[in-house]
């Protein structure tokens, strides 16, 4: 399996002021849009997923650890229309990061790959708040609901749950696993479905992360098909499932929101896996990734708003 990128240090590099908390109020979030009033859909609610590239989950002895946030989904739901929308986020997205100092206290932003977001804490709860807040600040500030936050433990298990997810091989994962021929459909097992959901920089024809995102949804998208027939089939599966990978994941998620997400999952309509356009470039170091704004804004905009008459219906 490739290793981890070595984790960038920021000590010596000015960081982007934090700007005071105000406190929470009621309040209508409303945007201008090409000359049209836009106001938040309060029918939504938006989880966080999280594939973090460790083994285990394990708390920093600081409010650092090494655990990047390697895949970031958000699943929108709609409750008034019975729709989820998935976006996925490029981990290597150039965005502002919240630093944490020594006591854990957020001393300010930086500009660094969105992944990076979750190396601030101890790996755990406060690691992937620090990644929502990332998430969200990318977004023009959307609400996010919940997250939920698997290692690299947890693919094969529920994986191998659902007996198996079906793939078509469209990469060139030579000298990476035999098992993956390009241009053979396979069902990935509990062996090689890590090498075909996480393989990047020892891939021959892309050292950006747009392939493997590809690679990601399409798994995704069996994954999610597959969870549906087991949810149908068996009431007792989302359970079984928590408990099975309760090691390996980190979550806000009472039992209850786990179970009414699962039903959401199995019973709204899913889109296609979204993802916002931009240009991957290499930096000095690793790869960056730019989103294209205006493709953003209006992502953001028919996603989480409605125009303001009909918000006002």
């Amino acid at each position: 399996l490739e290793e981890a990128p070595e984790i960038l240090t920021f000590a010596d590099e000015e960081l982007s002021p934090v700007e005071e908390e105000e406190e929470e109020e009621e309040t209508v979030k409303v945007q201008y849009y090409k000359g049209q009033e836009y106001r938040y859909n309060d029918a939504l609610s938006c989880l966080m997923i999280l594939g973090i590239d460790n083994y285990g989950i394990t708390e920093s002895s600081t409010y650092y650890n090494d655990g990047q946030a390697d895949f970031i989904l958000l699943a929108v739901f709609d409750h008034d229309n019975k729709t989820c929308t998935l976006i996925q986020i490029n981990r290597d997205t150039m965005a502002d990061v919240p630093v944490l100092d020594v006591f854990g206290h957020k001393v300010g932003y930086i500009q660094r790959q969105i992944a990076l977001a979750h190396t601030f804490g101890k790996g755990l709860e406060d690691s992937c708040e620090n990644t929502e807040i990332a998430v969200s600040r990318l977004l023009y500030d959307v609400d996010i609901d919940n997250y939920f936050a698997l290692t690299m433990d947890a693919i094969p298990i529920l994986n191998d749950l659902v007996g198996g997810v079906t793939v078509t091989i469209e990469d060139d994962f030579t000298g990476i696993d035999d098992t993956l021929v390009k241009g053979e459909t396979v069902t990935l097992d509990a062996d090689n479905v890590e090498h075909y959901v996480r393989s990047r920089y020892s891939m021959q024809d892309d050292p950006t992360n747009i392939a493997r995102m590809r690679r990601q949804g399409t798994y995704l998208a069996s994954l999610f098909s597959a969870l549906t027939e087991a949810v149908a089939k068996d009431s007792s599966f989302v359970m079984n499932a928590y408990s099975q990978v309760d090691d390996y994941l980190v979550t806000d998620c009472t039992i209850d929101e786990m179970s009414d997400y699962s039903e959401q999952f199995s019973g709204y309509t899913l889109s296609e896996i979204i993802s916002p356009e931009g240009e991957s470039v290499k930096g000095e170091v690793f790869m960056e990734f730019y989103v294209d704004e205006p493709s953003l804004q209006q992502l953001v905009i028919e996603t989480f708003y409605t125009p303001a008459e009909e918000a006002a219906e």
